[in-house]
């Protein structure tokens, strides 16, 4: 059917189909940039960091930890997360790491908690393990 004849409804599907047939396509060039080593929100695989910004903190980077109501986290340090954002002010109350205060850190695109800033003497991010996925696992 020529364009001039179609209905403003059946334009606006059209339009429609094209916004959706283009972002999987942009979603694929992203995909492909991303490196075997690298972290992504398990919610919608926006790279976060990568193992290059591995911390440790007491010579040790990965830690299990039961938080005031009773929930488990296993977390990963990492001296970098620049596809997280800082969420909240920053506490004292309940830290993990001495001397250390935390926020949220949570997915930039998504918005997804993905863990814990915390600030002190070191800066560095606390990830929790089941809320991102290593790159790697995309290429499998």
């Amino acid at each position: 059917m020529p364009e001039e004849e179609k209905t403003d409804t059946q334009k606006e599907v059209i339009t429609v189909q094209k916004k959706v047939i283009s972002e999987p396509e942009a979603d694929v060039r992203t995909q492909t940039e991303l490196k075997a080593d690298d972290w992504l929100c398990l919610a919608c695989n926006k790279k976060i960091t990568t193992d290059k910004d591995r911390f440790e903190f007491n010579n040790q980077s990965e830690y299990h930890f039961i938080n005031p109501t009773g929930y488990h986290f296993d977390i990963i340090l990492f001296s970098e997360a620049e596809g997280c954002r800082e969420l909240g002010d920053r506490t004292m109350e309940f830290t993990w790491f001495a001397k250390h205060a935390w926020s949220y850190a949570v997915c930039s695109r998504c918005g997804n908690h993905l863990g814990w800033k915390y600030t002190g003497k070191y800066s560095f991010y606390g990830l929790i393990r089941t809320r991102i996925i290593k790159g790697e696992a995309l290429f499998n």
